[in-house]
């Protein structure tokens, strides 16, 4: 019976933050209200407030949810990729990957950036430190010249990746993904000197799936 019980709870709580995650991404923290997340999981609100005692709560806990897909489809990536070059374009494929496949968590995340909600915005710097941390790993075969100047290409590595996907997502992806990813490689691997290239002097680079 207390397995039944709790299973019931369990599967309450998903459908609950399935339903928050959905408003918290259209409308923002803010905007977004406890009666109608109520609504849109299809039960009362004194019910919703057994499962999370606060809209913060409950806004926090989707936004983990949604670093736990990042993490993983970032992990899953890089677990494939061997050389500096195939790190780079399989960590801006996930990147891109993410936000297609999740726009839901990528709005999330992006808006919690921007939140005035400081446990939010902990949440959403939470998310970055962890993308920098994995590509580091899978980078530390690969040592850089200067140790120190690692944390920032990781961490300036995963902020254009991110911009460049939130970009492409939100203006209606009129570029195909594999385009807008091998364009976004080029940038982060040669600079700007990398996307201008002509056809006959395109980078030699492992080219992306998707």
């Amino acid at each position: 019976m207390d397995a039944a019980i709790a299973q019931a709870r369990r599967e309450r709580r998903q459908v609950i933050m399935i339903a928050a995650a959905g408003l918290f991404a259209a409308c923002g923290y803010r905007a977004a209200g406890m009666e109608e997340i109520a609504c849109r999981a299809g039960i009362s609100k004194p019910v919703l407030y057994k499962s999370f005692s606060s809209k913060l709560e409950l806004y926090l806990a989707v936004l983990h949810d949604a670093v736990r897909v990042l993490d993983e489809t970032l992990g899953a990536a890089l677990g494939r990729a061997e050389g500096m070059a195939a790190i780079v374009t399989a960590t801006v494929a996930a990147v891109f990957d993410f936000a297609d496949t999740h726009p839901r968590d990528a709005a999330l995340l992006a808006g919690a950036a921007a939140a005035e909600e400081p446990s939010a915005q902990h949440v959403a710097h939470q998310a970055a430190t962890l993308c920098a941390r994995t590509l580091s790993q899978a980078l530390a075969p690969y040592p850089l010249p200067r140790a120190d100047h690692g944390w920032l290409v990781t961490a300036e590595l995963i902020g254009i990746a991110q911009s460049c996907a939130r970009d492409w997502a939100i203006t209606g992806k009129a570029l195909p993904k594999h385009e807008a990813v091998a364009t976004t490689v080029g940038l982060c691997w040669n600079g700007l000197a990398g996307v201008q290239l002509s056809r006959t002097e395109k980078p030699d680079l492992p080219g992306p799936a998707g």
